[in-house]
């Protein structure tokens, strides 16, 4: 039987936040995602303060361009560090508690060396624990995959970060249209590491970001598995036109 999902919407546009406050839903702010609208930040936390009036399910994706914190160029490492750190701080001032950062795993690390994988996770490891000390109280932050293209690695990531700083977004979308793993399958391994998710559609060839059911995801059953595994308060973001969604939502019996 389905259940009632604790849904956010996005700032990805104004019918968007709209929908997501007429329906009470919590919100993602995407704004601070941008070097720019981050770096201005004075002229801008007043637009996001009015969007979240009111809103009391608040999350924020942090810093996402060129943030490839495994580089072996320490300078680059210390750009990514302080970019995130800029980001968390953003979060607090604001009463978000939650903030998702990419994984920043690519499909060519396992194709470098046998060993690659396993030298992704023991340096993104050692980052993301060294980090841990910049979190603020309260804020929790979630390891989203992108290109991820197998469960296993963002789980053991997961697993020996060991914090309770740090959990796992999963992405239905970017699982199935990046992996030859299923996408429930996604849900199985990544279980209760899980802590937010995002939701969108596509029909697994790219990115696409479809309104829901506009696709070939399996998302019914995946959300079913995830509600089982991480529990019916994990927050799902629908990274798409949420009133293009709202039919396949009440259908799936999802929302009122």
């Amino acid at each position: 039987m389905s259940r009632k999902l604790n849904l956010y919407s996005t700032d990805f546009s104004e019918k968007d936040m709209a929908f997501g406050k007429a329906h009470h839903m919590g919100l993602e702010v995407f704004k601070y995602a941008a070097p720019a609208f981050v770096d201005a930040f004075e002229a801008n936390h007043r637009q996001v303060a009015g969007w979240l009036d009111g809103v009391t399910g608040r999350a924020m994706h942090g810093a996402y361009v060129d943030t490839f914190y495994t580089s072996k160029d320490p300078l680059i490492c210390d750009v990514v560090r302080r970019r995130f750190v800029q980001s968390v701080k953003v979060a607090a001032f604001h009463g978000i508690g939650r903030v998702v950062f990419h994984s920043g795993y690519r499909k060519f690390f396992d194709g470098a060396s046998p060993q690659a994988g396993e030298e992704f996770i023991n340096t993104a490891t050692d980052f993301w624990q060294r980090f841990e000390e910049n979190i603020p109280q309260g804020v929790t932050v979630f390891i989203e995959n992108v290109e991820d293209d197998r469960p296993e690695i963002l789980a053991e990531l997961i697993r020996r970060i060991n914090s309770p700083k740090i959990g796992c977004c999963f992405d239905i979308g970017h699982a199935h249209c990046n992996s030859n793993v299923p996408v429930s399958e996604w849900a199985r391994v990544l279980g209760g590491h899980i802590g937010h998710v995002h939701i969108h559609d596509n029909h697994g060839d790219k990115d696409a970001h479809l309104p829901l059911g506009k696709g070939n995801a399996p998302l019914a059953d995946v959300i079913e598995k995830v509600l089982s595994a991480a529990g019916e308060a994990v927050p799902f973001v629908v990274e798409c036109s949420l009133p293009e969604s709202e039919k396949w939502l009440k259908e799936a019996g999802f929302m009122p």
